[in-house]
């Protein structure tokens, strides 16, 4: 028998989330309660804990922790890394350094200048060493000298060399994975590039004639699906070195094997159409190739020049390949902009031509809504068509300066948009995906169920193939194959087992409420005081 406590004492509630057994094996199956009465009251008693200590920042931190957090549905892989992992590998790869700019340099180039000294004795020189972890992140962002966009997308130069090798990639992802399951993340969409040199020259050699379906052919003349075949083989690649560099399925394995890792192919917008157009082609032949990657997405900054007078020709480029390939899933990074960044007539309408005209399942930021064109009937068609928005609350305070009442994270959630929380750089923004969920319910007085609701959703709309555990996305009745078991409890009847089986979404949507389970039961640990 459960006797249940009561959870009004800081010290009782904070004893039993900090048990060693909890934060490290959890609740054994048969210790997790299967009764949904009972599942419901530990979920009541979180949450009355929550409100009622919310003003005590620390404790939130490690609550939102520990908390199950589903998935970061939009991180970009090379900022994700944190610097001081560059910087480890720069010693090891034979790197030098600049310590005058200060910048990295290549091995070859080592001997050039009596001044560069080697990386590795960089953990000898602390002033150059912080120098580059303050140059290649926003730490330390009033002291750098310029605004927080320009610092953020200036970063990524500085590391290049390292995040772009294919030799490094592994690790990155290693890195990314572990700090996701140290978190309670169970599931990743990572943003990279694969063949993108390859096929921008590719593009250029075609040139642009705007006859869509002209171009696309040429491109696949011209050997496209050869560099799509080699791309695939990339992806095949990486994952076995991931998991080779992760330990898995050895007696070593690292917490990131726990982790279900899939990947976004990038299509930088800064390009000449030509380019643009054919790393589109390329990242939708890829994405119907291999499961690995899940969909397609735009990155580079939204306000570049650019970016701006080919927005709505990229979008013209998106509405024909979807036509061509409607089960290739898009994600867009659209409305990062703010007042007085741009004109703003280039405010009104990048958000809308992302769901109409590229028919985008998800919205990357999306902070600019209020300026779009009847933004509240765009909300609604948002709502309607099931169309997530991507928040990453601290890109958007230190990019465009907008947080608090000026983000527009409000309005989504009283429009019934539906939202998940993402980290979209770790590394620069020095934050992890925890402390987006800790500033989203300080700043917004959001509850614990409220929390819940973003975590289910990163998985609901997420890419992962197959069909949801929910039979919709109130969240209320599992999945007819499931509809008799509970998440959390030891066994699972052979209909639901092969429904998981059949289903990565449902396999991940399982996880992560089989570890809401665990992670409310809290009272279990009282069984026998």
């Amino acid at each position: 028998m459960h006797i249940m406590p009561k959870l009004s004492s800081v010290a009782t509630f904070w004893g039993l989330l900090l048990s060693s057994s909890l934060l490290t094996a959890g609740l054994a199956a048969k210790e997790v309660p299967t009764n949904q009465a009972a599942n419901r009251s530990y979920e009541t008693q979180v949450a009355s804990w929550f409100d009622q200590h919310r003003d005590r920042p620390g404790a939130l931190r490690a609550f939102v922790q520990r908390m199950p957090k589903g998935g970061d549905i939009h991180t970009h892989l090379s900022g994700a890394v944190y610097a001081e992992h560059y910087l480890q590998w720069a010693a090891e790869d034979g790197y030098c350094v600049d310590p005058k700019a200060p910048a990295l340099i290549e091995p070859s180039a080592c001997g050039q200048d009596s001044s560069y000294f080697p990386a590795s004795e960089l953990f000898n020189r602390p002033d150059v060493y912080d120098a580059l972890i303050d140059k290649w992140s926003t730490r330390n962002l009033p002291f750098a000298g310029q605004n927080g966009h320009d610092q953020f997308f200036e970063a990524f130069a500085g590391f290049d060399n390292i995040s772009s090798a294919p030799a490094r990639l592994d690790d990155m992802v290693a890195e990314v994975a572990n700090r996701a399951a140290s978190q309670h993340i169970f599931y990743l969409e990572l943003l990279m590039t694969v063949q993108g040199s390859k096929v921008r020259q590719l593009g250029r050699a075609v040139g642009w004639s705007g006859d869509f379906a002209k171009m696309r052919q040429q491109l696949l003349d011209r050997g496209l699906m050869a560099i799509v075949t080699q791309g695939s083989q990339e992806m095949v690649a990486l994952e076995r070195e991931v998991s080779k560099t992760l330990g898995c399925g050895t007696a070593k394995a690292q917490v990131g094997c726990e982790v279900t890792v899939r990947y976004l192919q990038q299509t930088t917008r800064t390009r000449s159409p030509q380019e643009v157009f054919a790393q589109f082609v390329y990242a939708f032949e890829l994405a119907k190739a291999d499961s690995r990657v899940v969909g397609i997405n735009l990155v580079a900054p939204e306000d570049h020049p650019v970016a701006l007078r080919d927005y709505t020709l990229q979008m013209q480029m998106l509405q024909f390949l979807k036509t061509q390939f409607p089960e290739v899933k898009i994600s867009l990074h659209a409305g990062e902009l703010k007042l007085g960044l741009v004109a703003p007539n280039n405010l009104r309408f990048h958000i809308r031509q992302a769901v109409e005209l590229a028919q985008a399942s998800r919205i990357g930021h999306g902070v600019a809504i209020l300026y779009e064109d009847n933004p509240f009937q765009l909300m609604e068609e948002m709502r309607k068509r099931g169309v997530l928005v991507e928040i990453c609350l601290t890109s958007n305070e230190v990019i465009l300066n907008v947080e608090g009442k000026e983000h527009p994270f409000q309005e989504y959630l009283a429009a019934g948009v539906p939202m998940t929380l993402a980290s979209d750089d770790e590394g620069i923004a020095r934050i992890d995906l925890s402390n987006e969920y800790l500033l989203a319910a300080r700043r917004y007085n959001l509850g614990y169920r409220d929390l819940k609701r973003f975590a289910r959703n990163s998985l609901e709309y997420s890419f992962l193939d197959g069909a949801s555990l929910w039979r919709s996305p109130e969240y209320t009745t599992l999945a007819n194959a499931c509809a008799q078991d509970q998440p959390g409890a030891a066994t699972v009847s052979k209909t639901c087992s092969k429904f998981l089986a059949s289903s990565d979404r449902a396999k991940v949507q399982w996880q992560l409420e089989s570890e809401f389970v665990k992670f409310e039961a809290l009272s279990s640990f009282q069984s026998t005081r």
